[in-house]
């Protein structure tokens, strides 16, 4: 009945062009067998490959399959490739539109790589997010020569690509929340981060030489200690003395907790449905493709985010204000109040790495 029903609906809707994926291509004689000998508006069928993405399934039949079991929170989970997925990841509706465009419309079946959706993602956030500094695995840095009870307002650039973004204050004080992997107490070669000795440069703030840390019986460090140069604030030093790394921040009196939630790919093989015999696709799933960050910190203007703001968390990827709520995954409020954030994609252009290194090869 399909088979009468798609010309008939297509043409008392007056649809010029409709759309189908490959499967269709045999089924067109009759769609225009229909239309002749009725005399109804004249649809035109055109077909096209399905667009399949690396990393993931796209088949509805696959997806139900994943939430029924519950593989995923739901169909609105961010890593399944449904646009209410996507959209609570942070995906844009501009940088689909642009892989979507770029990608083409074709007849031979075709996997697109995932990193090519990112790429694209990428370049339309670096453009319209506003960046915003937050910790995800803390450690505490004192800086033990800072004045007691002083507490600075430092200028931040909201986006550097848009100056119309503007800038805002942000605090500064003698205690801060750091990058754990931003100290080591014995550095590795080429590490030119925090580590006794060592000086690097607080974004918007001051270049600070780190002193020594404390530790727990167990022997793990939970606090480094630093000195501060009150000459260098902005970063620069008046001697120009090289610094060469720059860390973020926040200030731990002022930082808000929020909950951090990293995804990673849904499935650990690029293609999911290439299984051995006896086996499933849901074989292939990537046991790490979710790992739940609380607390993290996070500067105080976070506190005004809405669900769906977008920010670039600087040094450590785009994340997106949660919007949604009911799932164990997927509470807005966190469960115990705090501010949500999914990480939407990481700063390093994957793409570009790809095409450069296929570059070199040919």
């Amino acid at each position: 009945m399909y088979d009468f029903q798609h010309p008939l609906s297509d043409a008392k809707e007056g649809i010029t062009h409709s759309l189908c994926s490959m499967e269709y291509e045999i089924h067109r004689p009759l769609y225009e067998w229909f239309i002749r000998e009725a005399e109804v508006f004249p649809s035109r069928q055109i077909e096209f490959a399905r667009l399949n993405l690396t990393r993931t399934v796209m088949s509805k039949r696959w997806l139900l399959k994943l939430v029924e079991e519950k593989y995923v929170s739901g169909w609105d989970d961010p890593r399944m490739p449904t646009i209410a997925g996507l959209r609570r990841r942070g995906y844009t509706p501009e940088a689909i539109r642009s892989f979507v465009s770029q990608v083409g419309i074709a007849k031979t079946e075709s996997m697109a790589d995932i990193a090519f959706l990112e790429y694209c993602l990428r370049e339309h956030l670096n453009k319209t997010s506003r960046r915003v500094m937050a910790v995800l695995k803390p450690l505490k840095l004192v800086i033990d020569n800072w004045p007691a009870g002083k507490v600075e307002e430092l200028e931040a650039v909201n986006n550097p690509e848009d100056e119309s973004a503007g800038t805002r204050k942000i605090p500064f004080s003698g205690e801060l929340w750091i990058e754990r992997e931003d100290f080591e107490e014995v550095p590795p070669p080429k590490y030119f981060r925090l580590y006794p000795g060592n000086s690097v440069r607080l974004r918007y703030g001051y270049i600070v030489t780190c002193t020594g840390c404390n530790k727990d019986p167990a022997g793990n460090v939970i606090a480094v200690h630093c000195t501060y140069d009150p000459e260098t604030r902005g970063g620069n030093a008046p001697d120009n003395k090289k610094v060469k790394s720059t860390i973020h921040w926040v200030s731990a009196p002022h930082a808000i907790p929020i909950e951090a939630r990293i995804y990673d790919y849904l499935f650990s093989v690029d293609r999911p449905m290439d299984v051995e015999a006896g086996k499933s696709f849901t074989d292939n799933l990537n046991p790490d493709s979710l790992e739940v960050i609380d607390p993290a910190w996070a500067e105080p203007s976070l506190a005004e985010a809405k669900g769906g703001d977008r920010f670039q968390f600087e040094r450590l990827g785009y994340f997106v204000r949660d919007a949604c709520s009911g799932d164990a995954a997927g509470d807005a409020g966190g469960g115990d109040g705090k501010q949500v954030f999914n990480k939407t994609v990481g700063l390093r252009d994957t793409w570009s790495r790809i095409v450069s290194q296929q570059a070199k090869h040919k």
